[in-house]
């Protein structure tokens, strides 16, 4: 389980947005793909569910919709829980405190998991979350993923942006060294590769923001 806890995890949604370029516009598109493709009753896998901003889109969006919340970090599904029930949902979603591999496999008809991936390293643990997610989803259903990628950058454009969200130079520095030593970025082919052996069809991206780059996938049939 990762170290978050309820305090830490409270003020996650504010500095997201102003650390991740369009991140808010991908979780709306994301919410607007779902809608597109899915019918009203459908069960969607959040993986890296975090403090349940997705889940807060998605629910309200359609009341038939049902979900399965699964995170490593006990202090993210605390908040995420407490929001379900302000808002009045809590009862369509399994809460799952643990990683991907250990998510019990399940036919879900869509899989969400956004600022996940880049945490995961190209060791044999990226390829284990991609079929995990594979064998939660029934063949042909749409899996969308949204990875943070600043390598194929300029590194000023970013730093730059950071600025503008108000961060003082000290933090930037820290962003900055944060994403060099906990990302694991792959190159796009690579990419492609791994979703393909992890029983995916070729990704098709939906949303781009400088590094942040959403792509719909579907499991092979």
């Amino acid at each position: 389980m990762t170290g978050f806890t309820p305090q830490a995890a409270s003020d996650y949604d504010s500095r997201i947005p102003n650390l991740v370029p369009g991140y808010r516009l991908v979780q709306d598109l994301a919410a607007a793909v779902l809608a597109a493709m899915l019918p009203e009753e459908a069960s969607i896998l959040v993986a890296g569910c975090g403090t349940g901003a997705e889940l807060i889109l998605l629910a309200e969006r359609e009341p038939g919709w049902r979900f399965t919340a699964a995170d490593p970090s006990e202090g993210m599904l605390f908040v995420a829980r407490a929001r379900a029930r302000e808002h009045g949902f809590d009862d369509r979603v399994d809460w799952i405190a643990t990683t991907m591999e250990a998510v019990p496999p399940a036919p879900h008809d869509a899989a969400l998991a956004l600022l996940v991936g880049h945490f995961i390293a190209d060791d044999g643990a990226k390829l284990g979350f991609l079929r995990a997610l594979a064998g939660n989803l029934r063949p042909g259903a749409p899996l969308l993923l949204g990875e943070f990628d600043v390598t194929g950058l300029h590194p000023a454009i970013y730093r730059h942006w950071l600025i503008s969200m108000e961060h003082d130079e000290a933090s930037v520095e820290a962003v900055l060294t944060r994403t060099e030593k906990s990302w694991h970025p792959v190159t796009a082919e690579r990419k492609t590769e791994l979703l393909r052996e992890a029983g995916f069809d070729a990704p098709e991206p939906f949303a781009q923001a400088l590094g942040f780059r959403a792509q719909l996938v579907r499991r092979s049939l």
